[in-house]
């Protein structure tokens, strides 16, 4: 017995997904979600495969991830369970991450509140040694034994400045707290109005460095911020989705500097 092939169309799939039928169009016109194909009539038909496509991409939309982003992932040489196992993790990481530092938050306001004591270790649980250790060893594990040695060199320039390790991480705060307020604002990460952040950015990065932040290097750390979820947790905590939207113009601000060249 011949097997049916269960269709929908554009409005049928629109409906089910709850992501407009321009939506879709635009999907289609930027090669995102093709339909399996389009009728006659001009209508767009979609079959399981594209059922399927589409919930990836809106898994990534829904962790803020831009169309550009999504379709990388979507290319990428994995199968399907492989992309989507890799998703699941990331979000279990980072999920287990938040509830870390939510935990702190709550014991923090109640000792605030004169509800309990904290000993000062625990005002700082998420950010503690060990964590930093376990990232510096997971740094030279997914980079190379020469890590060790940018690791070295950027504790020793960090010191040299000056308040320290204190100072520097108070310019970082500055700088990722007007970050956060462009991003608030609805600005895109192409945005004109993120160069001049990004360029202090950039700037801190190399001086914690003790050497030049470039183009490449500087759409490596994105690549490293979106890759390790202590990370994504931090800058979560800054604001939903700020992780991907920064990651992202970091990103575009580094196609910026390779085209003045």
């Amino acid at each position: 017995m011949k097997t049916q092939i269960e269709e929908y169309s554009v409005g049928q799939l629109a409906r089910l997904s709850g992501v407009s039928v321009r939506t879709l169009h635009h999907y289609d016109e930027i090669g995102l979600l093709k339909p399996a194909y389009v009728g006659s009539n001009g209508y767009r038909f979609y079959g399981r495969a594209e059922w399927l496509r589409l919930q990836e991409v809106l898994f990534y939309r829904d962790a803020g991830l831009p169309l550009s982003e999504a379709a990388r992932l979507l290319d990428e040489p994995l199968t399907a369970i492989e992309r989507l196992v890799r998703h699941r993790n990331h979000l279990q990481e980072q999920s287990r991450r938040t509830a870390e530092v939510i935990e702190t938050l709550n014991a923090t306001i109640d000792h605030l509140k004169g509800k309990r004591s904290m000993e000062i270790e625990e005002l700082y649980k998420p950010f503690s040694a060990r964590q930093q250790a376990e990232y510096e060893a997971w740094l030279i594990a997914e980079y190379g034994a020469e890590m060790a040695d940018g690791i070295a060199l950027s504790k020793t320039s960090i010191k040299a400045q000056p308040g320290g390790m204190a100072g520097a991480m108070a310019q970082l705060r500055e700088i990722e707290t007007d970050l956060v307020i462009v991003y608030e604002a609805g600005n895109t990460p192409v945005s004109d109005q993120l160069h001049d952040l990004l360029e202090r950015h950039r700037d801190w990065v190399a001086r914690s460095w003790g050497r030049a932040c470039n183009a490449e290097a500087f759409d490596g750390l994105a690549e490293m911020y979106r890759s390790h979820p202590a990370f994504v947790a931090r800058y979560e905590t800054l604001s939903p989705r700020f992780s991907s939207w920064l990651t992202a113009a970091m990103k575009a601000h580094a196609d910026r500097l390779r085209n003045e060249t």
